[in-house]
């Protein structure tokens, strides 16, 4: 961008220069400024312990730079304003308010320094050769600019999306932890009131998960819930959501289906997790209790969360290594 408005202006204030009768020397420091200065800013940069402190402070000295040639045009009104208008937008755009301050105050001190030398000249005529020499400065560098800075923002959105996406991830399990599972699970309530679904809750509790890690050591553990989240991943449909429920309990919204569907679903799990062996032990046999309850029996959303609790305690005060699903008026057990 630098060396893109660095040419585009050279050809404007060239001419305005020209007309005005400047020296050779004077236009040989335009030339170096339009054509030299952006790499050498560029390597300034590049070899610098701070590359971005040392790009303010490039940022800064364009804008200086900006200063001294509108004063050696004499504010020649067509190439200076649109130059001072693209020096705002850009180091605006940059670097907020902080940079634009900073720069307007190095282009104020060049511009009244080397004006105030000159004997603060005015000359308000511009050529037609100058108008033509202005225009791809007004329009094609803002045009630049615009783009640049649209795909930073939404470069910006990608990243903040990854970062939102990986801070309500269980980083372990791969699933969505419980922050994000308890907004999924209000979304797919309120669908199931609006009828665009039926979705159900499917709390899953790994039975005598502490004797694994008393028997196994913590790291046993954690390869079992693993296993666990990495076989729901797979086993339940594309569009259904997986999430660690909080310590050893695991949960999936299932976003439609029938009763008959979710009962199968959960005895497909269980089948599952029951073949699933630790590295330290080849007899090892992981059994899950499965509670249920249908979104479309209950009232809000805390009321979907206990039945589902509760159903999962049916099954462990049955002895666990069951499947049991909520109804509004008698329970009936799997």
């Amino acid at each position: 961008m630098r060396q893109l408005g660095t040419i585009l202006c050279f050809y404007p204030i060239l001419s305005v220069l020209m007309e005005s009768g400047k020296g050779l020397s004077v236009c040989a420091l335009l030339f170096v400024n339009a054509f030299f200065w952006p790499w050498m800013a560029w390597r300034l940069a590049l070899a610098s312990d701070d590359p971005t402190g040392r790009e303010r402070i490039n940022l800064t000295l364009d804008a200086a730079f900006g200063g001294v040639w509108v004063a050696m045009m004499a504010l020649s009104p067509l190439p200076s304003f649109v130059i001072m208008a693209i020096l705002v937008a850009d180091r605006y755009a940059a670097g907020g308010w902080a940079q634009l301050i900073a720069a307007l105050q190095a282009f104020l001190v060049a511009f009244v320094l080397v004006w105030a030398l000159q004997g603060a000249p005015v000359n308000m005529n511009f050529s037609t050769r100058t108008v033509w020499l202005t225009l791809p400065l007004a329009t094609f560098y803002l045009l630049a600019l615009s783009v640049v800075s649209y795909n930073l923002t939404l470069n910006l959105r990608l990243k903040n999306r990854e970062l939102e996406r990986i801070a309500l991830m269980d980083p372990g399990l791969k699933i969505p932890n419980r922050r994000l599972f308890e907004r999924r699970l209000e979304s797919e309530f309120l669908r199931t009131r609006r009828g665009e679904s039926a979705a159900w809750l499917m709390l899953i509790d790994v039975d005598h998960f502490k004797a694994v890690n008393d028997n196994f050591g913590h790291e046993a553990g954690d390869f079992l819930l693993a296993e666990i989240s990495a076989l729901l991943r797979d086993g339940v449909g594309i569009e259904d959501i997986p999430a660690r429920f909080g310590g050893d309990e695991l949960c999936v919204i299932v976003r439609d289906a029938q009763e008959a569907a979710i009962l199968a679903l959960a005895k497909t799990l269980q089948t599952r997790i029951s073949q699933l062996r630790l590295p330290a032990s080849a007899d090892f046999s992981c059994t899950v209790s499965i509670g249920i309850a249908p979104a479309s029996k209950v009232d809000s959303i805390h009321s979907w969360l206990r039945h589902a609790d509760e159903a999962l305690y049916q099954v462990k005060r049955g002895g666990r290594n069951g499947v049991h699903l909520w109804q509004p008026s008698e329970g009936v057990t799997h």
